[in-house]
């Protein structure tokens, strides 16, 4: 027990240092979600042991809660997904990426009944065998990434920034959504503090003009920002980029020629703020996020739609995993089989 308090505990330790020498990292979430499951399970697990009997009785209560847990919640998270899904549609329209939570709710219900067949199925248990380690996998990893989000959502910068990064999420007719409002409102109030206690930072609003826009991105933001009392010299556009790689590298020229070196912050939206963090690394951006709130019926669809894209960067590791747990599947169905 004492060796796996000390992996529990250097794995707390590695995310520690990981997480202050860089937030912008999904091993963070990794780092912290299997040290705080490692040391849970071990606290456990040592207090089963320390007491005579008591690990034979909750073997057997822990063995049944599994059987009718699991699938109860599989059923909830479907539920769950395709009602979301319903909501998302009514309110933001029927368009492809907004099928997203209510396919993934289909999904799971397909995926637990397939679970119950099996039962009784001899030749479609390795099929469900090996979902369910695919599952597991994807489900842990996006766990790691909802805890690095949230944690990288805390973060709250001082009141001494040289630039605030606004990027942009599209127009809709030629106006200013609820979306980009949001992020523009965020801005506002940061800019407004810091205004009271120290030099106000100069605002860069990002976004091109997309085929279906009657105006760039970057126009819209900075008149709505003039209607909220902005002063115009204090604005500064970036009208070229057509998506978050391109805000911040397009950005950074623009910051980089008006004052050098320099601090500064990027808004976005919450659910946005971790893969923004990643780009704005990626473009040798040193600035941290500030999420703007999102409405919490878009959230789920959001979250995972920015979970996808992260998975996306490394695609290369997930393919190698992927294809180790196919191996290990085809492996024990060949085993069970001889």
């Amino acid at each position: 027990m004492v060796y796996l308090y000390a992996v529990s505990a250097s794995l707390l330790v590695l995310f520690g240092i990981s997480f202050a020498a860089e937030r912008r990292r999904l091993r963070n979430g990794i780092f912290l979600t299997l040290g705080l499951l490692l040391l849970g399970i071990t606290v456990f697990v040592d207090i089963l042991v320390s007491v005579d009997g008591l690990l034979e009785a909750v073997d057997g209560f822990l063995s049944v809660v599994m059987l009718v847990f699991t699938p109860i919640l599989l059923f909830a998270l479907g539920t769950a997904c395709i009602e979301n899904g319903r909501i998302l549609l009514s309110k933001e329209g029927r368009k492809l990426p907004n099928l997203l939570t209510l396919g993934i709710g289909v999904g799971l219900i397909a995926f637990l009944l397939l679970t119950l067949v099996s039962a009784s199925e001899a030749s479609i248990q390795p099929v469900v065998t090996l979902l369910w380690l695919l599952v597991g996998y994807f489900s842990f990893l996006l766990v790691c990434y909802l805890v690095s989000s949230i944690l990288y959502n805390c973060y709250q910068p001082k009141l001494d920034q040289d630039f605030i990064l606004v990027l942009g999420s599209g127009l809709i007719g030629g106006r200013v959504p609820p979306l980009l409002a949001g992020r523009l409102e965020r801005a506002i109030s940061f800019y407004y503090k810091q205004n009271k206690v120290h030099t106000p930072p100069r605002i860069v609003v990002s976004g091109g003009q997309g085929s279906d826009e009657q105006r760039a991105e970057a126009v819209a933001m900075k008149q709505y920002l003039l209607e909220r009392g902005i002063p115009d010299a204090q604005i500064l556009v970036e009208a070229e980029s057509a998506n978050t790689l391109e805000n911040m590298a397009y950005s950074k020229k623009i910051m980089d020629a008006a004052q050098r070196p320099a601090k500064g912050i990027f808004v976005t939206s919450n659910f946005h703020l971790f893969r923004a963090g990643i780009y704005a690394r990626k473009a040798g951006i040193r600035a941290n996020g500030l999420g703007a709130r999102t409405a919490f019926y878009y959230l789920p669809n959001a979250f995972i739609r920015e979970y996808l894209a992260v998975l996306a960067l490394h695609k290369r590791v997930h393919f190698i995993v992927t294809l180790m747990v196919v191996l290990i599947a085809v492996s024990l169905a060949f085993r069970n089989g001889s």
